[in-house]
């Protein structure tokens, strides 16, 4: 009976064990243990976007060596340390805004099936292993082929009904020819593309943080991103990072208190010190 639950597992290439990294990271004196301890990391992250980090509640508690050296049982403090070093050397883990470390390319490190997708699958394998046997080929490749659109079908209604998913209707044919809008600025992602930020999403900002220059924000962004290339967002993720950089700009432009101008101080007659004037009610003048 399908449970709705979600098994994950991490996918690597044939060529991974002989890549330049995994010959560099193994010829040095404790380079087996680097090797495994990446492939323990990515499993740790399978389920939570690449991130080493737990959440407790709405707060995220990012991983530090010493967490890691609990979870994973195996390696020292120093081995941990010089190992991470070697991970952002190569690209294969950056460190985001908040400090919190991630883990390079995950989505296409992980794969994922439901145990719903995993019993239809099953399903369909028994379903052809017994044509094949029955000696019917034809009648076995027309059955297989409904079964597999139907399953597939069926995969496809259950996600959709998970992900709560809602689907527009196309535009009129006649808007169609219309150019879409360019956008007001363009953020590099870390697959070579760019995020537009269009009109929209600047206005949004904009009224989201009243008391950000969104605008040179967005400059300051393509600066950072420009100069830690390693560390450039996927499309899933520049949006949170953008909405986290204007949010902490927003908190520190709330902590700045203009400054007070000095006042006068006058003296127990009256007089102005600063002008060095007397007031008219006493008669005027210069205080000599």
């Amino acid at each position: 009976m399908a449970t709705g639950k979600r098994y994950y597992w991490i996918k690597l290439r044939d060529s991974f064990m002989t890549s330049d990294v995994v010959n560099y990271l193994m010829s040095q004196p404790d380079g087996a243990n680097y090797v495994v301890l990446y492939l323990m990391l990515c499993l740790k992250t399978v389920n939570t976007d690449g991130k080493l980090a737990s959440r407790i509640g709405e707060i995220i508690i990012p991983y530090d060596v010493e967490k890691i050296q609990r979870d994973c049982k195996w390696f020292s403090a120093d081995t941990i340390r010089v190992a991470l070093n070697l991970y952002k050397g190569f690209g294969l883990i950056y460190e985001d805004v908040d400090g919190t470390l991630v883990m390079a390319d995950h989505k296409e490190l992980v794969g994922s099936e439901t145990d719903w997708a995993k019993q239809k699958r099953e399903q369909v394998s028994r379903k052809t292993m017994a044509i094949a046997e029955s000696g019917n080929a034809v009648e076995s490749g027309v059955e297989n082929l409904h079964t597999e659109i139907r399953d597939k079908r069926l995969d496809k209604r259950d996600r959709d009904k998970r992900k709560n998913t809602t689907y527009s209707c196309p535009e009129p044919e006649e808007s169609a020819s219309t150019p879409p809008e360019p956008p007001v600025f363009s953020l590099p992602l870390n697959d070579g593309t760019e995020h537009p930020v269009t009109k929209d999403d600047y206005d949004k900002y904009v009224d989201l943080y009243p008391s950000v220059d969104v605008m040179q924000q967005l400059r300051n962004m393509y600066g950072w991103l420009d100069s830690h290339r390693n560390r450039r967002k996927t499309k899933s993720g520049i949006k949170g990072f953008i909405t986290t950089w204007l949010a902490k700009e927003q908190d520190r432009s709330m902590t700045r208190q203009p400054a007070q101008p000095a006042q006068p101080q006058p003296n127990a007659f009256g007089l102005d010190r600063r002008n060095n004037k007397v007031p008219e009610r006493y008669g005027g003048g210069i205080i000599v």
